[in-house]
């Protein structure tokens, strides 16, 4: 059994002090009701790294109403925080660096950028 890198990511980045998301604005889909700020998590697959270790990818999603810059701030947050992400042993994390991906449909300011996640089967 492998353990769920993006709730494992969600958790982390709710629960860390100075992002300030909630289970509202950090989610795996884009909120009905949009915050003026908010993160989507997305799950971007995984590969068998070894019999036991699998390398999951979670890509990250900073909107933000304010504009640009506040989007490309909350981004570079998220992304010092999952840097210095203290995983359990046998657990580790690499985020990509944010890049500038506004939404298609609406034009509100996005950065995204995906965190690797290798992680050991809990279960063999």
């Amino acid at each position: 059994m492998w353990a769920d890198a993006l709730a494992m990511c969600r958790e982390y980045l709710i629960d860390h002090p100075h992002l300030n998301y909630t289970a509202d604005t950090c989610s795996a889909d884009v909120p009905d009701r949009r915050p003026a700020r908010f993160l989507v998590l997305v799950d971007s697959g995984s590969e068998r790294r070894t019999i036991v270790h699998r390398d999951s990818r979670v890509t990250v999603e900073a909107w933000n109403a304010a504009g640009s810059a506040a989007a490309k701030e909350d981004a570079e947050r998220v992304y010092e925080a999952l840097d210095g992400w203290e995983l359990v042993p046998d657990f580790d994390g690499w985020p990509s660096g944010p890049y500038s991906q506004p939404d298609p449909v609406t034009g509100t300011p996005r950065y995204v950028m995906t965190c690797l996640i290798r992680h050991r089967q809990e279960n063999p």
